[in-house]
């Protein structure tokens, strides 16, 4: 499949995203109420602790000279990641251990009748630099500077990197993507004669390939949402996948390019491509 020249797609690439004794366990209802994510229970690396206004401080094991401090770096960015119509969040949390490293985590905090309830974390690099923490169409994304693979820790990072992740079960999963994909969001019409995807930032909509590993989701995810709408009514889907031509016959010869889609990552009804 080759990549097409003449499509415009919107991607997700937004540069503009006391003491006490870890505990093995994960969350439950044993875990302190939290009013505001910066209060909520985490998990790093299969042990959860609880944030007091932002950070904690843990002591490994008693009478440990050194300690490790876990806190809230930056805001706090909010917005529907289980697609429940109610805010959640999305925080960076910092880990020092008392020795070089200074390890950056991605967590979220579901709101459940307005107390929240933390995932486990995602690790995102030791001394990184972010950059951006941001949610849209349900996608945590985080903007930060690596190194490149091979430099030495003294280099300062430079390479940019985004990382994506979504909701699934009540923790945060990365999205992953294959050299050359992308995550777009935009609006979807399948019906007869018609297999449609209408990128975010696209003036003309593109035809979905028939051969896109998503496509049978992206369809049952369409009758099943749009089943009382009227024909050809658009739903608002976030995808994996990247451009490609469009068919040489057929339905869609009628379009300027294609996009196999690899991944339906979920289906938002009554969402548009507004903020």
């Amino acid at each position: 499949m080759s990549h097409c020249r003449a499509c415009t797609l919107l991607i997700f690439t937004w540069m503009s995203l006391g003491c006490l004794s870890l505990q093995h366990a994960t969350a439950s209802s044993s875990n302190p109420v939290a009013q505001t994510p910066s209060d909520a229970t985490y998990m790093i690396d299969g042990r959860t602790f609880t944030l007091d206004n932002g950070r904690v401080t843990i002591e490994v094991f008693p009478g440990a000279a050194s300690k490790t401090v876990i806190k809230v770096s930056g805001e706090p960015v909010s917005g529907d990641l289980d697609r429940d119509g109610m805010p959640d969040a999305a925080l960076l949390l910092v880990e020092t251990t008392g020795g070089s490293g200074i390890f950056y985590h991605v967590v979220a905090a579901f709101n459940r009748d307005d107390s929240f309830v933390g995932t486990r974390a995602i690790l995102l690099g030791d001394r990184i630099i972010p950059q951006q923490l941001s949610i849209r169409h349900g996608i945590v994304i985080v903007d930060y500077l690596d190194r490149r693979p091979g430099e030495a820790m003294a280099t300062a990072p430079s390479q940019s990197v985004s990382k994506y992740l979504a909701a699934r079960a009540g923790q945060l999963e990365e999205i992953p993507l294959a050299e050359g994909e992308v995550i777009a969001a935009g609006k979807v019409v399948i019906g007869h004669e018609v297999r449609a995807f209408t990128p975010c930032g696209a003036g003309d909509a593109v035809w979905l390939i028939g051969s896109s590993p998503a496509l049978p989701a992206m369809q049952v995810s369409y009758h099943q949402n749009m089943s009382d709408a009227s024909p050809y009514a658009p739903l608002f889907m976030v995808l994996t996948g990247q451009p490609a031509d469009r068919p040489a016959q057929g339905f869609g010869a009628d379009y300027p390019a294609g996009f196999y889609a690899t991944t339906l990552v979920h289906s938002l009804p009554g969402a548009s491509c507004s903020p």
